[in-house]
């Protein structure tokens, strides 16, 4: 019985956003350095706090619950090193119909690497203080 329930609730997310059987989900702040790869979900904001580096890997997926107030905010440091082969995709989780989630946020003082992105369906796309960034090969296609 279990398993007949359990392979009926496969067969109904299939199609959701929440298909992603491998994905690793965040929400809140990142207190530990850490390095992404593969699916990430982000369930709402993130907040990469002070003396911390995100690091992600080329053809990373980072999948945004839309929302407008969902951002990825930088106080830290976000190295994004995407290669022109696998770049990395900042997205709305479900597509932009859906809706759009808000953008990468960078606070003053914070560092940024990001090469080879693709932020999609950002309401803010990349905002905020961007002294402290460096951008290659960075597309951002906001909500249309």
């Amino acid at each position: 019985m279990k398993s007949l329930l359990a392979a009926a609730l496969a067969l109904c997310l299939a199609g959701t956003a929440f298909a992603h059987s491998n994905a690793r989900f965040y929400r809140g702040d990142i207190k530990a350095s850490t390095s992404w790869e593969g699916i990430i979900r982000l369930t709402g904001t993130v907040v990469i706090a002070e003396g911390v580096t995100v690091s992600i890997e080329p053809g990373t997926e980072v999948l945004v619950q839309p929302k407008v107030g969902a951002d990825i905010v930088v106080r830290g440091r976000l190295l994004v090193r995407g290669v022109p082969s696998k770049p990395v995709r900042f997205d709305t989780a479900g597509g932009c119909a859906t809706g759009p989630w808000g953008g990468i946020v960078f606070e003053r003082g914070s560092v940024g690497i990001l090469e080879n992105v693709l932020v999609h369906c950002a309401a803010k796309g990349i905002a905020g203080d961007q002294s402290g960034v460096t951008r290659r090969g960075v597309t951002v296609q906001g909500v249309k």
